[in-house]
Protein backbone atom coordinates (compact mmCIF):
# COMPACT_ATOMS: atom_id res chain seq x y z
CA UNK A 1 0.00 0.00 0.00
CA UNK A 2 1.25 3.76 -0.72
CA UNK A 3 1.71 6.30 1.34
CA UNK A 4 0.76 10.08 0.71
CA UNK A 5 4.05 10.67 0.40
CA UNK A 6 4.34 8.17 -2.50
CA UNK A 7 0.69 10.01 -4.33
CA UNK A 8 2.18 12.98 -3.75
CA UNK A 9 5.74 11.77 -5.39
CA UNK A 10 3.89 10.15 -8.39
CA UNK A 11 2.02 13.41 -8.41
CA UNK A 12 4.71 15.93 -9.03
CA UNK A 13 6.10 13.70 -11.23
CA UNK A 14 3.18 13.32 -13.87
CA UNK A 15 2.34 16.88 -13.08
CA UNK A 16 6.17 18.13 -14.28
CA UNK A 17 6.13 15.24 -17.16
CA UNK A 18 2.51 17.05 -18.47
CA UNK A 19 4.04 20.59 -18.18
CA UNK A 20 7.23 19.40 -20.22
CA UNK A 21 4.75 18.05 -23.02
CA UNK A 22 2.61 20.76 -22.55
CA UNK A 23 5.28 23.48 -23.34
CA UNK A 24 6.80 21.47 -25.94
CA UNK A 25 3.44 21.37 -27.90
CA UNK A 26 4.13 25.53 -27.67
CA UNK A 27 2.16 26.35 -24.99
CA UNK A 28 3.08 28.81 -22.55
CA UNK A 29 2.66 27.92 -18.25
CA UNK A 30 -0.03 30.74 -16.48
CA UNK A 31 0.06 28.88 -13.55
CA UNK A 32 0.76 25.21 -11.22
CA UNK A 33 -1.58 23.90 -8.72
CA UNK A 34 -4.00 26.83 -8.70
CA UNK A 35 -6.54 26.90 -5.81
CA UNK A 36 -9.75 27.88 -5.29
CA UNK A 37 -11.29 26.79 -1.95
CA UNK A 38 -11.26 23.11 -1.63
CA UNK A 39 -10.31 22.69 -5.58
CA UNK A 40 -7.10 22.46 -7.57
CA UNK A 41 -6.05 22.64 -11.30
CA UNK A 42 -3.13 20.60 -11.48
CA UNK A 43 -1.86 23.19 -14.88
CA UNK A 44 -3.08 26.30 -16.63
CA UNK A 45 -1.59 26.80 -20.04
CA UNK A 46 -2.18 29.67 -22.68
CA UNK A 47 -2.02 28.93 -26.06
CA UNK A 48 -1.26 32.81 -26.74
CA UNK A 49 -2.08 32.66 -31.09
CA UNK A 50 -5.45 31.41 -30.61
CA UNK A 51 -6.27 32.93 -26.99
CA UNK A 52 -7.04 29.79 -25.32
CA UNK A 53 -6.73 29.19 -21.64
CA UNK A 54 -6.24 25.42 -21.05
CA UNK A 55 -6.79 24.02 -17.67
CA UNK A 56 -5.98 20.59 -17.27
CA UNK A 57 -6.14 18.08 -14.73
CA UNK A 58 -3.56 15.40 -14.43
CA UNK A 59 -3.59 11.85 -13.34
CA UNK A 60 -0.62 9.68 -12.81
CA UNK A 61 -0.50 5.74 -12.09
CA UNK A 62 2.38 3.10 -12.45
CA UNK A 63 0.52 0.43 -13.97
CA UNK A 64 -3.28 0.45 -15.86
CA UNK A 65 -4.21 -2.68 -13.14
CA UNK A 66 -6.95 -0.17 -11.66
CA UNK A 67 -7.81 1.32 -15.16
CA UNK A 68 -6.18 4.17 -17.23
CA UNK A 69 -5.16 7.09 -15.05
CA UNK A 70 -7.81 9.38 -16.77
CA UNK A 71 -10.52 7.24 -15.79
CA UNK A 72 -10.60 7.71 -12.27
CA UNK A 73 -11.78 11.20 -12.43
CA UNK A 74 -15.08 11.09 -10.81
CA UNK A 75 -18.07 13.79 -11.18
CA UNK A 76 -17.75 14.98 -7.93
CA UNK A 77 -13.55 16.36 -9.20
CA UNK A 78 -15.31 17.45 -12.35
CA UNK A 79 -17.80 19.49 -10.87
CA UNK A 80 -15.11 20.61 -8.09
CA UNK A 81 -12.53 21.22 -11.18
CA UNK A 82 -15.49 23.44 -13.12
CA UNK A 83 -15.91 25.30 -9.84
CA UNK A 84 -11.72 26.15 -9.80
CA UNK A 85 -11.93 27.27 -13.18
CA UNK A 86 -14.42 29.87 -12.69
CA UNK A 87 -12.57 31.14 -9.83
CA UNK A 88 -9.85 31.51 -11.92
CA UNK A 89 -11.30 33.56 -14.21
CA UNK A 90 -13.42 35.45 -11.96
CA UNK A 91 -9.87 36.74 -10.33
CA UNK A 92 -7.93 37.13 -13.71
CA UNK A 93 -9.94 39.46 -15.68
CA UNK A 94 -7.04 39.65 -18.36
CA UNK A 95 -7.99 36.51 -19.48
CA UNK A 96 -11.80 37.29 -20.28
CA UNK A 97 -11.44 37.71 -23.86
CA UNK A 98 -10.04 34.12 -24.07
CA UNK A 99 -11.66 30.71 -25.07
CA UNK A 100 -11.37 27.76 -22.04
CA UNK A 101 -10.79 24.23 -22.98
CA UNK A 102 -10.84 21.75 -20.15
CA UNK A 103 -8.20 18.59 -20.79
CA UNK A 104 -7.22 15.93 -19.07
CA UNK A 105 -3.33 14.11 -18.99
CA UNK A 106 -3.16 10.83 -18.05
CA UNK A 107 0.30 9.38 -17.34
CA UNK A 108 1.36 5.92 -16.44
CA UNK A 109 5.15 5.53 -15.61
CA UNK A 110 6.93 2.14 -16.11
CA UNK A 111 10.11 1.63 -14.08
CA UNK A 112 12.75 1.12 -16.93
CA UNK A 113 10.50 2.72 -20.00
CA UNK A 114 9.35 6.08 -21.24
CA UNK A 115 6.72 7.38 -19.64
CA UNK A 116 3.11 7.12 -21.54
CA UNK A 117 0.83 10.13 -21.77
CA UNK A 118 -2.31 10.56 -22.84
CA UNK A 119 -3.70 14.19 -23.94
CA UNK A 120 -7.22 14.12 -23.91
CA UNK A 121 -8.74 17.73 -25.09
CA UNK A 122 -12.32 18.67 -24.19
CA UNK A 123 -12.11 15.73 -21.44
CA UNK A 124 -14.92 17.53 -19.64
CA UNK A 125 -17.49 20.39 -19.34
Amino acid sequence: MSSDRDKDITGRTGESLAEKFLLGKGFKLVRKNFRYGRNEIDLIVEDERNKILVFVEVKTRYSLEYGAPEESISRKKQKGFISAVNGFMNVNENYSGYDQRIDTIGIVLKPGSEAKINHIENSFY
